[in-house]
């Protein structure tokens, strides 16, 4: 069966003849017109001096590793599934870490927390969600400290890395990752 909806289309019909380019209203739904994007300064200040210091430290360790800003929780760690993931994904999906220093093949081997502002009510407390979670890793964990960025990259590698290399570790091999 046809169906036509006649005056939409003896609008359209008239609105050609005379010329009249269709207006139509902007979708109620369409969040760009209603939200036009502008670019985001993604690192602050404090976060950029912390990127060029860690980066330096990170080459001393893995010079091939990967130096990641704000990561979710989720993608460092791995959960047993035998309960709910979904349940674990939304009590600690939208946690991140300020900065995951990585090592060649990918795997985390270090994360530095940015400190977080006096009065931080709600941040502090996922604050303490974040740590509970990397706690239970073997990750290193350290809170950025503003003296670090005049520190040489030899010294902070010895505070961000602290376990030092046992004899045969190739950092170039597969099996240097965590199992």
């Amino acid at each position: 069966m046809l169906n036509l909806h006649l005056p939409r289309a003896v609008g359209a019909w008239l609105s050609r003849l005379t010329g009249q380019a269709e207006s139509r209203p902007a979708d109620p739904a369409d969040t760009v017109m209603h939200w036009p994007p502008t670019l985001a300064r993604v690192l602050g200040s404090a976060e950029r001096h912390a990127h060029k210091s860690l980066a330096q430290a990170l080459a001393l360790e893995h010079p091939k590793g990967f130096l990641l800003a704000q990561v979710p929780l989720h993608k460092l760690v791995r959960v047993p599934r035998h309960h709910s993931y979904r349940e674990w994904l939304s009590r600690t999906g939208l946690l991140t870490v300020d900065f995951a220093l990585c090592d060649e093949h990918g795997y985390a081997r270090a994360v530095v927390l940015m400190p977080i502002a006096d009065g931080q009510v709600r941040q502090a407390r996922r604050r303490e969600r974040l740590l509970k979670v990397l706690a239970a890793t073997e990750l290193s964990l350290a809170t950025w400290e503003r003296e670090w960025q005049n520190e040489e990259p030899a010294r902070l590698r010895a505070t961000l890395f602290p376990k030092s290399r046992g004899p045969g570790y190739y950092a170039d091999t597969p099996h240097a990752a965590p199992h």
